[in-house]
């Protein structure tokens, strides 16, 4: 089972789960220093949770998704998001122009991608963000229990990096560093451990 098969055929299950656990610290934080009103695109939706987030805290949001079963989730739990969420499959460009938004933010999401696809999801990601604007995202560390493939047991792709070769990614996109908080897992699992940035596009 790949990833996405995996979200399309447990978001019944996984939405309500993600629901509940209070990301808001980590959105609080991003939100101190993304203006107001701002137009963000949220890379991987997922239930909702966060795009909702940042409606309510009146920012203008489009958000992409990669499983077709989550956006309906998304939506039946968030209803001020219909319409606000597009299919799209990563590491394909995504389908907006040059500089389209004022931020993007990805909480959770690009680790699931190969790691030759990695850079040019980060540098796509760039792409649409204008000079000055701001990309937050969260991603691995740490990832114990995955096989020689990088997956877990039930199928998921997952790449681990050290801290300093993610920074090393955005960098290399033409981000700079704001900051980064490295964190142990947020509901206590063992054998992960979290990097979250925010940067600043620079080029």
């Amino acid at each position: 089972m790949s990833t996405l098969e995996f979200y399309d055929s447990h978001a019944h299950e996984i939405a309500p789960r993600y629901e509940e656990i209070d990301f808001s610290a980590v959105t609080d934080r991003v939100r101190n220093d993304i203006p107001p009103g701002s137009h963000i695109l949220e890379v991987g939706s997922g239930c909702g949770r966060d795009s909702a987030a940042f409606v309510s805290a009146g920012y203008r949001v489009t958000a992409v998704d990669g499983s077709r079963t989550m956006i309906r989730e998304a939506e039946k739990r968030h209803p001020e998001l219909r319409g606000l969420i597009t299919h799209h499959v990563l590491p394909a460009p995504l389908p907006f122009a040059k500089e389209s938004f004022d931020a993007a933010v990805s909480f959770a999401v690009i680790m699931h991608l190969a790691w030759n696809d990695v850079a040019v999801c980060i540098t796509d990601i760039a792409r649409v963000i204008r000079a000055g604007g701001f990309f937050a995202y969260s991603v691995n560390t740490r990832r114990e229990g995955l096989d020689e493939g990088g997956r877990d047991s039930v199928g998921r792709m997952f790449t681990a990096l050290p801290a300093a070769e993610w920074e090393r990614l955005h960098l290399a996109a033409g981000f700079e560093t704001v900051w980064r908080s490295e964190t142990d897992d947020i509901v206590n699992r063992d054998g992960i451990r979290w990097v979250t940035f925010l940067a600043r596009k620079t080029s």
